[in-house]
């Protein structure tokens, strides 16, 4: 099996699982574990899935630790894994709230030299957003978010551009 549907089905593993797992309360923005999983798009160029799980401080603040991954149906461009500080506020105390979300971590493109303009291996990756959460009777929450990645390729393997931003839809699911 292909590196990039293996990582296709371990986000899916990753979904479904997250789908049926629960925080400590039935509010999911009280206090304690707290996790979410995406759907994402940037734009027509990758898709994939990305998972957070961490603690929420109070009703404003989460930090936590993830993972994604981003294929490129066309083989000749690079499948995308990223592993990420993630942190969230969240402006309003209401079940229905703006969120301000930044990630910052590292990016590691696997079959980076194919056929596509981008040609890093390896990329610090920073990316800020804006969305809005909305908060289900069920104790569970949903999100809607835009952000813009930016990766910063390192090492060997840079390219002339010091930055590649790619603007980012998610969509995603609290608990």
């Amino acid at each position: 099996m292909r590196l990039s549907k293996r990582l296709l089905v371990v986000t899916a593993v990753l979904a479904v699982v997250s789908f049926n797992a629960t925080a400590q309360t039935d509010d999911y923005r009280g206090k304690g574990y707290k996790g979410s999983v995406s759907i994402t798009d940037q734009f027509g160029v990758w898709v994939g899935a990305e998972t957070s799980h961490g603690i929420l401080f109070d009703r404003h603040n989460y930090l936590g630790v993830g993972v994604g991954g981003f294929i490129f149906p066309n083989s000749s461009h690079p499948t995308f894994m990223n592993a990420f500080l993630d942190y969230h506020n969240y402006l309003s105390k209401k079940a229905s709230t703006p969120v301000l979300g930044l990630k910052a971590g590292g990016s590691h493109s696997f079959n980076y030299e194919g056929l596509s303009g981008v040609k890093f291996k390896n990329a610090v990756l920073i990316e800020p957003s804006l969305g809005w959460s909305w908060g289900l009777k069920s104790g569970n929450g949903l999100t809607l978010g835009l952000g813009a990645a930016l990766y910063m390729p390192v090492g060997e393997s840079r390219t002339d551009k010091k930055v590649l931003p790619m603007p980012k839809l998610s969509f995603g699911f609290e608990f």
